[in-house]
């Protein structure tokens, strides 16, 4: 991707995340034109080895892996993490200095991990980690931490544990997650879970304590950011797929109260909300074009299958904008054979 890519994206543009397996990144933005086209940009985020949590806050990314992509750990191993926080608008990385678990389990195990990248009020940047590590043998937890990875000065960085912990297995292994106003949030969509099976889980980036916002009863898709504060997407039940709703938070007097701002049609086709984009208020769709079965080939792996878009949404006009990605191009192209996983990051990104 070119500097001039990046000038023309301008700051009203955010990462769109999509693969299963394998994750590709693209810059989805407004082109500067009178007709407002949709771009979006190929993100090839510069790290080696590639990373497996890509974050975001205030325009920087922090980009995170696994040292030798460890899925098991044995007794003897150490858990270590390699991090580097990228500025897309000058196309600068920098490696911070590796992050090493001084804990060890007592016997084999498995390790699942969460993270959050944000800043304090008082500017100190922070990565947040959160490890819960998980018996081999009978997949019961055995022991659970919080770490706290902050920006003490220049290059330098420190590691702290910290006492406050919620369990990582609460959180969705592709929650939606983000910073917003000094916490990172990420959602928790549990029924096993009483009185609060759907939640946010936020870390105040100040006083770095855990805390939980109950979630609408519905049929949540996703949650991300609208007007400056929290938008849940989803439907009205979960039986009833023809009306998509956006509710807000609202926070008046310490309490909490949900707001629903808008219902849309779906017109009965499959569209599958992603999230609030655009900083005027867009929604951002999936949606996968009707498959035209072969009446003469019995064989369904030989039909034609459905060719997977993007829909942004005017939640003002009713404006809707189809476009697909590439790596080859800026917007409009079709993708085949693949499955479609999409998140909208929503902080914006800073550009120059």
């Amino acid at each position: 991707m070119s500097s001039r890519d990046y000038r023309k994206a301008k700051a009203d543009c955010v990462v769109l995340e999509t693969g299963w397996l394998v994750r590709e990144y693209y810059l989805l933005y407004k082109e500067p034109s009178e007709y407002n086209e949709i771009g979006c940009i190929y993100f090839d985020i510069p790290t080696t080895p590639k990373a497996q949590w890509v974050k975001c806050c205030q325009g920087l990314l922090c980009l995170i892996s696994i040292r030798n992509n460890i899925i098991k750990l044995d007794r003897d191993d150490y858990l270590i993490y390699d991090i580097w926080i990228y500025n897309p608008s000058i196309r600068k990385i920098k490696a911070l200095p590796s992050v090493t678990v001084t804990y060890r389990p007592p016997s084999d195990a498995f390790v699942v991990n969460q993270f959050g990248f944000g800043i304090s009020s008082d500017m100190t940047w922070k990565v947040v980690m959160l490890l819960e590590f998980c018996s081999i043998d009978d997949g019961s937890t055995t022991h659970q931490m919080t770490l706290v990875y902050s920006q003490v000065g220049g290059d330098s960085w420190s590691l702290r544990q910290i006492n406050s912990v919620t369990p990582r297995r609460d959180l969705e292994s592709e929650s939606n997650d983000f910073y917003l106003k000094g916490r990172y949030y990420w959602r928790v969509d549990r029924f096993c879970v009483e009185p609060y099976n759907r939640f946010l889980i936020w870390f105040d980036m100040n006083d770095e304590v855990f805390g939980r916002i109950r979630l609408p009863d519905m049929n949540i898709s996703s949650v991300s950011i609208m007007n400056e504060t929290i938008a849940v997407v989803g439907y009205s039940s979960w039986r009833d797929f023809s009306c998509i709703e956006i509710w807000l938070m609202i926070e008046n007097d310490n309490s909490t109260y949900w707001h629903k701002q808008a219902s849309i049609n779906t017109d009965n086709e499959s569209w599958i909300p992603i999230g609030i984009w655009n900083v005027v208020g867009e929604l951002l769709v999936s949606l996968e074009e009707k498959v035209e079965w072969d009446s003469d080939n019995s064989d369904r792996d030989h039909a034609k299958r459905g060719v997977p878009y993007f829909m942004s949404l005017d939640l003002v006009t009713q404006e809707r904008k189809k476009f697909s990605i590439s790596k080859k191009r800026k917007s409009i192209s079709s993708i085949r054979n693949c499955d479609i996983y999409a998140r909208v990051y929503d902080e914006s990104l800073h550009f120059l």
